[in-house]
């Protein structure tokens, strides 16, 4: 089992915590058995199984181990999947420390691929990461409100959404003062849609120029909302 897992002595891990891994794989297969199954039972189900045991030992690696190795950390990201998801900021900082390009691109193609959708890219780390504090989830880097502007097409979806927004919600815009926008366009602070239409949205506060063209819009339509 300890081969099947790559559970090698390359990894140097402590023999009691490999031992312990696969004690518990054994046990959890062997639960799902009636009466007690053979060796080569155990072995087959473990083999049609593989990737989800690769991730439940990544698991367990990532409890145990406070500073993996580079050979450790190549394991663990090789074999981690979407369970490496909430400790992505450590390990990209680990990669990094060891100097592992590599990793850091596997790192990044599985919380692109298994992460929260929509958020805007880093320009630091480059991973799909920056939060609607305008913060990055995984290196910590922080942007300015303009750098999220261009990335979400702003402009563009401003002018749209003034168009087409009714005087109610353009004027409680402008009692706000700021807007929400996301993938899918611009909404008004308190939209329902926003959320529902979006994975994230990010809050931008208007500028007077823009201030102005709903003032604008508002006036040039009928006053009846």
């Amino acid at each position: 089992m300890l081969a099947l897992l790559s559970l090698t002595d390359d990894l140097s891990l402590p023999e009691e915590t490999s031992k312990q891994i696969v004690r518990e794989i054994v046990e959890m297969i062997a639960s799902e058995y009636s009466s007690k199954p053979s060796i080569d039972a155990i072995l087959k189900k473990a083999k049609r199984n593989i990737r989800v045991l690769y991730e439940y030992v990544v698991s367990k690696l990532l409890e145990t181990l406070d500073k993996p190795t580079p050979e450790q950390l190549e394991y663990i990201v090789s074999h981690g999947s979407k369970t490496l998801i909430p400790e992505i900021g450590k390990l990209y900082r680990l990669a990094l420390t060891y100097k592992r390009e590599d990793l850091i691109e596997q790192l990044r193609h599985i919380w692109n691929t298994h992460g929260p959708k929509g958020m805007v890219e880093c320009p630091k780390c480059k991973f799909n990461a920056i939060t609607p504090e305008n913060s990055c989830s995984v290196c910590g880097h922080v942007v300015t409100e303009e750098y999220i502007r261009r990335a979400l097409s702003f402009t563009d979806k401003f002018e749209l959404y003034v168009k087409t927004a009714s005087v109610a919600e353009l004027n409680e815009v402008l009692r706000y003062g700021y807007v929400l926008v996301g993938e899918k366009g611009v909404y008004y602070p308190r939209s329902p849609r926003a959320r529902l239409e979006n994975n994230v949205v990010y809050p931008i506060y208007l500028i007077s120029s823009e201030i102005s063209k709903i003032t604008e819009e508002i006036n040039s339509r009928e006053l009846q909302v």
